[in-house]
């Protein structure tokens, strides 16, 4: 019925490159909006707060910026910003008061994070992976100030699409995540406890590369896979 713009890049950042979208949205219990911009390909933006590029950002609802935000007072930064140093968050979720995300690394360092106000994540200073070549990208996995990953994947997975599991259909996995993997085409239930990440498991293997998934208020698990291009329902046996 209607439609309204709630955030909107500048037009001098705006780039025709065709990766690391991000592209993904979620909601906590406050009133606000979370959204990912990956670092379209121009790896050196994700630590620049001048620009969206390779952030999380946080809005209310209604489109204005929440007070508390990090660099809300900052000169030229982007108001929205909620944490910075994000490669290509393609998941991301609001679960047990922690917003999750899951972020391509290069060849390798797939991250899981817990994403915290005005966080540095790393990218592209600190890195579990290495260059597409098989270069050395960077010859650090931890700086002081930068944050660790609850979680990384190496050799990389490809992470995309995530939820949380709420419901009783799947007898003891309300509060896990579930999170789609398109190299190895697969979905992984994640166990998480007090904000960090304890095991995981592979439900689904070799039906296409997981693109989404989400939990059904039936309690079943839906996943888009693309290749067969075809979403399946999963339920227990």
């Amino acid at each position: 019925t209607r439609e309204q713009v709630l955030f909107q890049a500048k037009d001098e950042h705006y780039t025709k490159g065709g990766r690391h979208f991000g592209s993904r949205i979620t909601f906590d219990d406050a009133g606000h909006v979370f959204f990912s911009i990956g670092d379209r390909g121009k790896q050196d933006m994700a630590q620049d707060i001048t620009v969206p590029n390779g952030k999380i950002h946080r809005l209310t609802r209604d489109g204005s910026i929440p007070a508390d935000n990090p660099f809300a007072k900052r000169e030229n930064a982007y108001a929205s910003i909620y944490s910075y140093g994000n490669r290509n968050p393609q998941g991301l979720v609001f679960a047990d008061g922690n917003v999750w995300a899951t972020e391509h690394g290069p060849r390798g360092g797939d991250e899981l994070n817990v994403i915290k106000s005005g966080i540095n994540y790393g990218w592209p200073v600190i890195s579990y992976g290495r260059n597409y070549s098989g270069t050395e990208l960077t010859p650090y996995t931890q700086m002081d100030g930068m944050a660790q990953p609850a979680s990384q994947w190496t050799p990389s997975i490809a992470v995309c699409g995530l939820d949380v599991y709420r419901g009783d259909l799947f007898k003891g996995w309300d509060g896990y995540l579930l999170s789609g993997s398109l190299k190895y085409e697969d979905l992984r239930l994640i166990k998480t406890a007090d904000g960090e990440y304890v095991s995981e498991a592979i439900l689904l293997k070799d039906k296409g590369r997981v693109r989404d998934v989400t939990a059904g208020p039936d309690g079943a698990i839906y996943v888009v896979l693309n290749g067969p291009g075809k979403i399946v329902r999963l339920t227990p046996k």
